[in-house]
């Protein structure tokens, strides 16, 4: 199922991914590979431009074989951003406040354990 996302400004898709970043740079200091993907949606066409809108960035979690094993968004909450944790054994997004980023560290890590891990 793909799922598409409305367009946000780009300072809010930069602050996203370095929430992403920050996240996917600790899940790293435990074996987990993760990967920022940015996406930049721009229609070029002669004499027929737009301009930029920007996706809000997405965390891919992956194991040693290269498997997607979760992603993980930002995502607006009533009165602060979340992580949106979706493993990818399941449809269920789990929610975890960017305030308490360590509950989604430790959700995925606990949701690791099966992964191959980085060699």
């Amino acid at each position: 199922m793909a799922t598409t996302y409305d367009s946000v400004e780009q300072s809010t898709a930069a602050y996203y991914g370095a929430l992403l970043g920050g996240l996917g740079d600790a899940l790293r200091k435990h074996g987990i590979i993760g990967r920022v993907v940015r996406v930049i949606r721009l229609r070029l066409r002669f004499e027929d431009y737009s301009a930029p809108e920007y996706v809000p960035p997405v965390l891919e979690v992956r194991g040693a074989d290269g498997r997607v094993r979760a992603t993980v968004t930002v995502v607006r909450g009533a009165s602060e951003p979340a992580y949106s944790v979706r493993p990818a054994d399941g449809d269920r997004y789990y929610l975890f406040p960017v305030s308490e980023g360590a509950l989604a560290l430790a959700f995925v890590l606990g949701r690791a354990k099966d992964w191959q891990l980085t060699r």
